[in-house]
């Protein structure tokens, strides 16, 4: 074959319309005949010098970009020239674009080296001969196996592990991650690479019993051959070595292996539900093979005759109880169920599922470990071997269940796991409420809750089919009405909370009012509450932020006084009011005359009153005082300060109400690459604004002051020539691009007439980029619609945006809310086109 040929082949390789024939084994059968071809006539057919592919070449799995590693072992004497042999293989490679990993050594220099260095010695284990001598070849082997394996065995296995580990924390669990790495992450590709290594240790070890049943090798190879599939067709949509899998590739990849159209979502999450069972069982064999070896490895050392590690019951695990105290054991102890046991427990599970309800006896068992400090341990394992989905079937449905969004991190079955764990975790002294909540954090209505809370997830309301499933769970597991209707009430409602913190106003007295009508009690308020902090946080690590924590703060305890109290009475509200003015009094800075004082106090809306600290009215007041100091050329002044927590620049504006201010101040940020995070907007009586902003703080925290600069000259510009606001590029990445042309439905905009008393309600939801609530904000000024109030979030990057508006000091007209809410839509989806 020629290297012309082998180029065509390597380009028809490539091509993202190549024949399902064109895989890694053929790729690598068309290099190993050029190889060949290349070393005739230079080299004897059986001679000393010995050509061999290693790594992913010699396990005959080339990607499409993948390295060509080759090493020439030349005889201790009479070596052909390495010159002469680079030029006939590695030139004609590197000249046609190939990588090539290459080596040209001695026998003697490769097993020095192997003995030095294990990546080396792990990848002659992977060796394949190419040309020479097979019996030298064979020779070879026995070499490194005799000479490095057998005396390097434990070392090499520890070596294995500790690397196993490494790459696991460094690349995370890719059977969690939006953008998992196929090749090096949990459950990639270097898993079943250390899987194989390891048997390849055992065998030249003495050990042949089989390293997997056969039905565990099948179920790996299926697995692995999909992993290849997949790996395969993004080196292709890639067009370059890449083994991370970007979201915005997801689609056209599920479509190119025959998962169904790209444009289509169900498509989609189906592909990527497949790829999170595929790696998450690869995972799990490589760390059972790796407990194997070294429970053989310790056999060795201590003459003991049991090579099973971690516990092993069974003889016991014919009784239902016994698995449950199984669990619960491993737990407890943090020791791993078995393999061997593994293996036992799996074998019951066709009779069990055949006995009719044979959960019923045990539940108070799975209960206890439910509602206990470790039951995450143990249902992690239970999920694992399969268990939890044989005792509440209806989790095999949700179990590898993913969303294609850039929100949700883990799977549906890991996500309930790890909101129980948030359960297990929290303790009285917890940051978040913990004084009020903690008593709640072990109840058994509400772990169940946290463990169904989206059993109902796929199409439709997952929340109300949720509540309908946790009843027929919970019902057929024998427990009472009352118990039922309690969790399915958590479950039907387990995002009631967190959509009333962020899309309502607190500060109307009938949505507090009307909350606290749908809970009923304050059992169910910190049930619900703890269920959300539990839920948000096992979302992923942006669903929680001091934003929503702190919007949740305020609905809690504004529901909670209307449980305890009932709801304020205009006499009350007035002496409320009147308690606040008297503490502001009672701190008045010294040099605030008291004629001054009560001027600031007087213009004050009793709204903003209510819901601001009074440590920062009293910072508002001393910013407004300066703020009208200032010449009169100066529009608006500003504040900041870091809040490293939160990794946010809190910014405050004091200026002069005018039409278009709020939209003046976002494009500024957005032009300087800031995002809000959350804002407090509020008008005081006299037309001062006091508006504060979150903002994402600077990459650099060095050039904060800088930066924030730079935005008060752009908002000053704003401020003097509004014609710049239409100069405002707002830049889509193209991720955000194939994402929402997957999904439309990423932007949604509603106007409602009936939330508010006063005002017409606009909700916005769409992913977050800059620019974008600076878009929505200028369109509204040039509608000439006026912003009264908003309250505006980022959660797990997508905008959730509350925007109080009038039109002439009334509400929109029921007639134009549906033509402003499309004129809206249009705008917003004409970003990501």
């Amino acid at each position: 074959m020629s290297i012309e040929t082998l180029r065509l082949a390597r380009d028809l390789y490539r091509n993202s319309d190549a024949d399902p024939g064109h895989s890694p084994a053929w790729f690598s059968a068309r290099m190993d005949d050029w190889v060949r071809e290349a070393c005739e006539g230079r080299l004897a057919p059986a001679g000393s010098t010995l050509v061999l592919a290693l790594g992913g070449y010699g396990r005959g799995e080339l990607f499409p970009f993948s390295d060509i590693d080759l090493l020439v072992c030349l005889p201790e004497a009479d070596a052909p020239d390495p010159q002469f042999l680079a030029e006939a293989l590695f030139l004609p490679l590197w000249d046609s674009g190939f990588d090539v990993g290459h080596g040209i050594r001695s026998v003697s220099e490769t097993i020095t080296l192997a003995a030095a260095d294990f990546e080396v010695l792990c990848s002659l284990l992977d060796a394949r001969l190419l040309y020479g001598s097979a019996d030298l070849f064979s020779d070879f082997q026995r070499t490194v196996t005799q000479n490095l394996v057998i005396p390097l065995h434990a070392e090499l296995v520890g070596w294995l592990a500790g690397r196993h580990e490494s790459r696991h924390r460094q690349f995370g669990d890719t059977t969690h991650l939006l953008s998992p790495n196929l090749k090096e992450g949990r459950g990639g590709q270097r898993d079943h690479q250390t899987t194989q290594w390891l048997e390849i240790l055992c065998r030249a070890a003495g050990d042949d019993s089989p390293f997997l049943s056969s039905s565990e090798r099948e179920a790996l190879s299926q697995r692995v051959g999909f992993l290849s599939l997949v790996r395969v067709a993004l080196h292709r949509v890639s067009k370059r070595k890449n083994d991370v899998l970007h979201l915005e590739l997801q689609p056209e990849i599920a479509q190119s292996i025959g998962f169904g159209p790209a444009n289509d979502r169900d498509s989609v999450e189906r592909f990527l539900s497949e790829l999170h069972k595929t790696m998450a069982e690869i995972k799990l064999l490589c760390r059972l093979c790796l407990d194997k070896v070294r429970g053989l490895a310790g056999t060795r050392v201590s003459g003991a005759s049991n090579v099973e590690t971690g516990l092993d019951f069974s003889i016991l695990v014919a009784n239902p109880a016994n698995i449950i105290e199984l669990f619960r054991h491993s737990a407890q102890t943090a020791i791993p169920i078995g393999w061997h046991t593994r293996r036992i427990i799996q074998d019951r599970f066709p009779a069990l599922s055949m006995a009719p309800n044979w959960q019923v006896p045990i539940v108070s068992r799975f209960e206890e470990i439910l509602c206990s400090a470790y039951a995450a341990h143990a249902l992690d394992q239970m999920l694992e071997i399969g268990f939890l989905n044989l005792f509440v079937p209806e989790f095999a449905a949700i179990e590898h269940l993913v969303q294609f969004d850039a929100y949700h991190k883990l799977p549906a079955g890991p996500h309930l796991v790890e909101t129980v764990r948030n359960l297990a975790s929290f303790d009285l002294g917890h940051e978040f409420l913990g004084d009020f909540l903690f008593p709640q954090s072990s109840d058994p209505c509400l772990r169940w809750a946290a463990l169904l809370h989206d059993i109902g997830k796929g199409n439709g309301d997952h929340a109300a089919k949720g509540a309908q499933l946790s009843r027929q769970i919970l019902g057929r597991l024998g427990y009472d009405d009352n118990f039922v209707h309690e969790c399915a009430f958590l479950v039907e409602h387990h995002l009631l909370l967190v959509h009333t913190a962020t899309r309502h106003d607190l500060g109307e007295e009938s949505v507090i009012m009307e909350l606290a009508q749908t809970l009923g009690s304050l059992r169910r308020l910190d049930r619900l509450t703890l269920l959300t902090w539990a839920d948000s946080m096992a979302t992923g690590p942006k669903a929680w932020n001091p934003w929503i924590e702190n919007l949740l703060r305020e609905t809690y305890f504004k529901t909670r006084k209307v449980l305890e109290h009932g709801i304020m009475s205009d006499e009350t509200l007035v002496h409320r009011l009147s308690t606040l003015r008297d503490s502001l009094r009672s701190n008045r800075p010294q040099h605030f005359s008291i004629r001054d004082f009560e001027g600031f106090l007087a213009v004050m809306p009793a709204r903003y009153l209510m819901q601001t600290a009074p440590g920062r009215i009293i910072d508002h007041i001393q910013q407004v005082h300066l703020f009208r100091g200032c010449p009169d050329t100066a529009p608006f002044r500003l504040s900041w300060e870091h809040r490293p927590q939160s990794r946010s620049l809190r910014v405050t504006l004091v200026s002069t109400d005018r039409p278009g201010l709020f939209a003046r101040v976002c494009s500024a940020l957005a032009k300087h690459g800031m995002s809000v995070l959350g804002a407090e907007l509020c008008v005081w009586d006299d037309k001062t604004v006091v508006d504060v902003f979150w903002v994402t703080e600077p990459l650099d925290m060095l050039y904060a002051e800088q930066t924030v600069e730079a935005f008060a000259s752009s908002l000053a510009q704003l401020f003097a020539d509004e014609t710049k606001l239409d100069q405002l590029p707002v830049r889509i990445t193209s991720r955000l691009k194939k994402v929402y042309a997957l999904d439309r439905d990423l932007v949604r905009v509603a106007l409602d007439n009936g939330v508010s008393d006063f005002h017409t309600v606009l909700s916005i939801q769409a992913p977050d980029v800059p620019g974008l609530l600076a878009t929505v904000s200028l369109c509204l000024y040039r509608l000439g619609v006026d912003l009264v109030f908003a309250k505006i979030a980022t959660q797990k990057d997508k905008a959730m945006d509350i925007l109080h508006i009038r039109e002439g000091g009334e509400k929109i007209p029921d007639s134009e809310c549906e033509s402003l809410a499309r004129t809206l839509r249009l705008l917003i989806s004409s970003l990501y086109v």
